[in-house]
């Protein structure tokens, strides 16, 4: 019997709990796969992000920092863009100037990972009680029919015991990506954090100096 026939086979003896778990496991796949693109589409060359950056502010060129973040890809770009274009409007304070679209985007990061830690919690849950169910119907069954081999028990125990084996596998893999997303994600943060520091140092410096328009 290959690999491939005994998860079948274990799929299809785990009962009608497999069904939700199949579910949860569909889910966490597309998610996931969404948020590997989300952190390809906003991967960026920091160091040179920064110093193209503060390059242009030097220069109180303001146009070509606008220009810069505007051909950045990712939520990074697009905060700094906004940014830039508020200050050119005459806004002198970052926070404001950024808090609506920073909180926009982090609105649409933290959906996607809401529901991937759901997932892995929801998984190990339906697997248990895929389990208790799974040894409730067992024992009943062996209460009906009087039956003293142990060899039905030890059937019955076996084929609880898939969904909780299952739920497990759904969860750990589940759990090392989200780790591996809020590292990335707070890399991501830090990166922002510090153009935006730039920002505010140019503009400390500069105060009403009038900027270059090109």
């Amino acid at each position: 019997m290959t690999w491939l026939t005994t998860t079948v086979d274990m799929c299809m003896r785990g009962g009608i709990f497999m069904i939700p778990l199949a579910l949860v496991a569909l889910g966490s796949i597309i998610l996931m796969i969404e948020r590997m693109l989300f952190l390809h589409e906003n991967c960026i060359d920091g160091d040179r992000f920064q110093f193209e950056l503060r390059t242009a502010l030097k220069e109180n060129n303001l146009e070509q920092a606008i220009v810069l973040a505007a051909r950045t890809k990712g939520f990074i770009g697009r905060i700094i863009e906004e940014c830039l274009l508020r200050i050119k409007a005459g806004e002198k304070d970052v926070d404001d100037a950024t808090e609506k679209v920073i909180l926009s985007e982090m609105t649409a990061m933290e959906k996607s990972r809401g529901w991937l830690v759901a997932f892995y919690q929801v998984a190990p849950l339906l697997g248990i009680l895929g389990t208790v169910w799974g040894l409730i119907v067992a024992f009943m069954v062996i209460e009906k029919t009087a039956a003293t081999d142990p060899r039905m028990l030890a059937g019955g125990i076996y084929q609880a015991l898939i969904t909780t084996v299952t739920g497990l596998l759904i969860a750990i893999p589940v759990i090392l990506f989200v780790e591996h997303l809020r590292k990335n994600t707070n890399y991501l943060l830090s990166l922002l954090d510090i153009y935006l520091a730039e920002i505010r140092d140019w503009i400390r410096q500069n105060g009403k100096l009038e900027v270059k328009r090109g």
